[in-house]
């Protein structure tokens, strides 16, 4: 009896039960250690490449205020081109005029050098304006120094004291050099033109070199490789605009651009292990993160006499890869390091991120890792519950926990919250495990109905600011003007419309003694009063076209039918009765001058709006408040001098 009591109690299906779970669990655990496996080594490449997508967007990225600093400079250097020659011209036609002031504003240190006064880097006031960090170095040169050299260098520097200032805070400095060995500088920090070494011989080296019509027969502007600026203390690199006039070299429009301005844009938010460089088209170095205090006296750094073997080893990677795309990821090309090369579209240089291989492959693994981790807790879990259901009901729960299990892998979430409660009634970890489920499958649903929601309203909100920023780019925040911006767009709409317009660029007379007694801001009420005026001409498009300068484009229908037109529109002007005693012109209230030219579609932009400019300009000469106009009637009622 006792001997059936123990088979009672040893009954089958109780070791059929044990040694289910310990099956269950034997087999469980081997299929997790596999699982666990397979998901590291493949979660393993996915993770490594997200890092490299992610390095390579953040790159892009950097390259972006960069890509615009050169375009910005490029855009600079145009500009400065054009106000020199006009400036030229205009010195020129006045060469006496140059010639006093050049005796003036330059002192002669040493034989055969002479320099910009002191006085004009500190700030001096000559002629109605304020010269300020201005300098200039006229060195030795077998050319003489007649009338037409001292035109061209007084151009330069009233070009650069108008127009430095404005652009001190994207560049180290503005110059503008001339390949008879000068150079005149705008900088607030640095009198360069006062401590140039009077032996100096610019066009000896190779930055200003490369600029002679010997040296570059096309004419092409050209940006240098890095280089150590011993005056300034900054490794440094200078764009340069060659301009001719004529066939003749006058000078060169040129900016430096220091290495720390570079790497502020191209490293921000980067890995501290990471190295980074940027190379221009033939490989020379143009930014480093890392370059030795002992290359200061080295010429622009090449892989001729740069032999850093991280450059080195990027320099042999490029040569390899002339025909190759824009972007490229190489993992054994320089040893221990993932190399990511990016060019720069606008210029074709080369933007170089080294990062160290064993620091990517540690953070490739940490996704893997966590997700087998993450499994394992999760299988562990299931184990108990599946334990726990075995001895007690297992088919049913298992069943309905598999159903469930698979509607949410198919993303089915509607379903499992749609089921009836029937299906939810189960106890202990099951039930648990159930409730989980239908729980996540709401927040999934809450989620996604959120985000469908941010997503719908952060779309609207960027459409409006969109539709503001697209007015406020074509605005002029003072006047309420159309800006220079929108003036450009419409002045090229009329010429490749080959509408008949009339383009009338406007002065305000004598308006720097105004702001001087006045004040600045009853200069600009100045302003805006003229713009108001300008805005309420009917069938005009009115810009502000800088400073205290406007232009206009009229409809020739408008001139037709109103020979008087424009000289309304001054009249208009000194109608406000802005008091000025200070004008030097016919009034002593606010008056404007006014050039206006036809707009032939046949000529490019630049050329219609410097036929206006020269029309203001005789106006100015001619006392101001008065219209200088070639513009014809259809009736043949000619426009001259009011």
């Amino acid at each position: 009896m006792e001997r059936r009591h123990q088979n009672r109690h040893l009954h089958p299906h109780q070791q059929l039960g044990r040694r289910l779970v310990f099956r269950i669990i034997l087999w469980a655990l081997l299929v997790l250690l596999v699982a666990s496996a397979i998901t590291f080594f493949t979660a393993y490449p996915r993770s490594q490449e997200r890092i490299v997508t992610s390095l390579k967007q953040d790159i892009q990225m950097a390259l972006v205020p960069t890509e615009m600093l050169f375009a910005q400079i490029t855009d600079n250097a145009e500009t400065l081109t054009q106000s020199f020659i006009r400036q030229y011209r205009f010195q020129q036609t006045h060469s006496g005029r140059s010639s006093a002031l050049f005796d003036d504003w330059f002192e002669q240190t040493s034989v055969g050098v002479k320099r910009l006064k002191q006085q004009y880097f500190d700030g001096a006031e000559d002629n109605h304006q304020l010269i300020k960090g201005m300098s200039a170095f006229i060195g030795k040169s077998d050319e003489p120094l007649d009338d037409e050299r001292k035109a061209r260098i007084v151009a330069a520097t009233l070009t650069l004291n108008e127009l430095g200032p404005a652009w001190s805070k994207v560049v180290s400095n503005s110059h503008l050099s001339m390949p008879e060995n000068a150079l005149i500088m705008y900088s607030e920090d640095s009198a360069w033109g006062r401590i140039a070494d009077e032996n100096l011989i610019m066009t000896d080296y190779s930055v200003l070199r490369s600029s002679l019509q010997s040296q570059n027969p096309e004419r092409a502007p050209n940006w240098t490789g890095l280089y150590y600026d011993a005056s300034a203390g900054v490794w440094t690199i200078t764009y340069q605009h060659p301009i001719d006039l004529n066939g003749r070299h006058l000078a060169n429009a040129s900016f430096d651009v220091e290495l720390g301005k570079l790497l502020n844009d191209l490293q921000t938010q980067r890995d501290v292990g990471a190295n980074y460089m940027v190379l221009n088209n033939q490989g020379d170095l143009i930014a480093a993160s890392d370059i030795s205090e002992n290359l200061k006296n080295q010429p622009l750094l090449s892989h001729d006499n740069y032999d850093d073997p991280l450059y080195q080893s990027v320099y042999g990677l490029i040569n390899t890869l002339r025909d190759a795309p824009s972007a490229e990821v190489f993992e054994n090309a320089v040893p221990g390091h993932l190399v990511i090369l990016q060019q720069i579209p606008r210029l074709q240089w080369w933007y170089v991120a080294l990062y160290p291989q064993d620091g990517i492959r540690e953070q490739a693994s940490i996704q893997p890792l966590r997700l087998s981790i993450t499994g394992l807790l999760i299988l562990g879990l299931l184990l108990l519950i599946v334990h726990w259901q075995v001895t007690r009901e297992v088919s049913l729960p298992l069943r309905r926990l598999a159903s469930v299990a698979s509607q949410m892998d198919a993303k089915n979430y509607q379903d499992v919250i749609a089921s009836s409660d029937r299906q939810w009634r189960f106890k202990g970890e099951v039930k648990l495990a159930l409730d989980a489920f239908r729980t996540m499958a709401r927040r999934f649903v809450n989620a996604q109905h959120s985000l469908e929601k941010q997503v719908s309203e952060r779309t609207a909100e960027l459409a409006q600011a969109n539709k503001r920023l697209q007015h406020l780019a074509h605005i002029d925040g003072l006047t309420g003007l159309m800006n220079r911006r929108s003036f450009d767009r419409d002045l090229q709409k009329v010429l490749s419309e080959h509408t008949p317009f009339i383009l009338a660029l406007a002065d305000i007379d004598a308006f720097k003694p105004f702001n001087d007694h006045y004040g600045h801001e009853a200069g600009d009420r100045v302003l805006q009063q003229v713009s108001q005026c300008l805005l309420s001409l009917d069938g005009v498009m009115a810009y502000r076209y800088g400073g205290e300068e406007f232009a206009l484009l009229i409809p020739k229908a408008v001139i037709n039918a109103n020979a008087l037109f424009l000289t309304k529109v001054v009249e208009k002007v000194a109608a406000l009765q802005i008091p000025h005693e200070y004008n030097s012109r016919k009034a002593d209230v606010v008056s404007i001058s006014m050039g206006a030219v036809m707009v032939t579609p046949d000529s490019a932009p630049a050329e219609i709006i410097n036929q206006a400019d020269e029309k203001l300009y005789k106006a100015k000469e001619k006392g101001g408040n008065c219209v200088e106009s070639n513009i014809n009637t259809d009736s043949n009622r000619a426009f001259s001098s009011y």
